[in-house]
C-alpha cells in the first residue's frame, strides 16, 4: 500500500508540475503575441500621427501668416469672424491629432518594447502632442487676451464698436505624459 500512496503521489507531484509548466508556457506564448499586436498596431498608428502632427503644424503656420498677421488693433472687429473660424479650423486638427496621440497611449501604457524604435515613438508621440496642445492653449489665451484689450478700449473710450466675441474652448492645458511639466506652456 505505501508503495501505490508513493507512485500516486509522484505521479500527482509529474502533472501539477506539467500543469505548472504549460500554464506558463502558454501565458509566455500569450503575452509575446500581445506584445507583438501592440508594436505592429503602434508602429501603424505612428506613421498617421505624423502625418497629423505635420498637418497641425502646416495649419499653425497658416494660422500665424494669413490669419493672425492681418489682426490689427484698429480693424479687429472686422477680422476677427474669419480669425474665429480659422481658430475653430486649427481646434478639428487638433482633436484628429489627439485621437492617435490616445490610441498610441494607450498601446504604450505599462510595457518597456524589445524594439527601441517602438519605445521610442511612444516617448516621442506623447510628449509631442503634450507639446502641440499646449502651443494651442497658448495661441487661443494669446488671442482672447488681444480681444479683452480690444474690448476694454473700446468700452472705456466710449467709441460705440460692438464687442468682439472670444474664442471659446473647453480645453486647458495638459500634461499628456504625466511627467508634471506642461511642455509647450507659456506664461502670460
Amino acid at each position: 500500500m505505501p508503495k501505490r500512496i508513493k507512485i500516486l503521489f509522484s505521479l500527482s507531484a509529474f502533472c501539477i508540475v506539467l500543469g505548472l509548466v504549460l500554464n506558463f508556457a502558454t501565458s509566455l506564448k500569450h503575452d509575446k503575441e500581445e506584445v507583438a499586436s501592440r508594436m505592429k498596431t503602434i508602429n501603424a498608428t505612428y506613421e498617421v500621427f505624423k502625418r497629423e502632427t505635420e498637418q497641425f503644424s502646416t495649419t499653425r503656420d497658416n494660422l500665424y501668416d494669413n490669419v493672425f498677421a492681418e489682426l490689427y488693433f484698429e480693424t479687429l472687429n472686422l477680422t476677427i469672424p474669419g480669425c474665429l473660424e480659422e481658430l475653430q479650423k486649427y481646434e478639428m486638427v487638433l482633436d484628429e491629432v489627439g485621437k492617435e496621440a490616445e490610441t498610441l497611449k494607450n498601446n504604450c501604457e505599462d510595457i518597456y518594447f524589445p524594439s527601441s524604435d517602438v519605445n521610442t515613438k511612444c516617448k516621442t508621440a506623447t510628449s509631442t502632442y503634450e507639446e502641440m496642445f499646449n502651443y494651442f492653449i497658448n495661441d487661443i489665451t494669446q488671442v482672447n487676451q488681444n480681444i479683452e484689450e480690444y474690448n476694454k478700449y473700446n468700452q472705456e473710450n466710449e467709441t460705440g464698436i460692438a464687442p468682439v466675441q472670444k474664442y471659446n474652448t473647453t480645453k486647458e492645458y495638459i500634461d499628456f505624459n504625466e511627467d508634471k511639466k506642461y511642455t509647450g506652456k507659456e506664461e502670460f
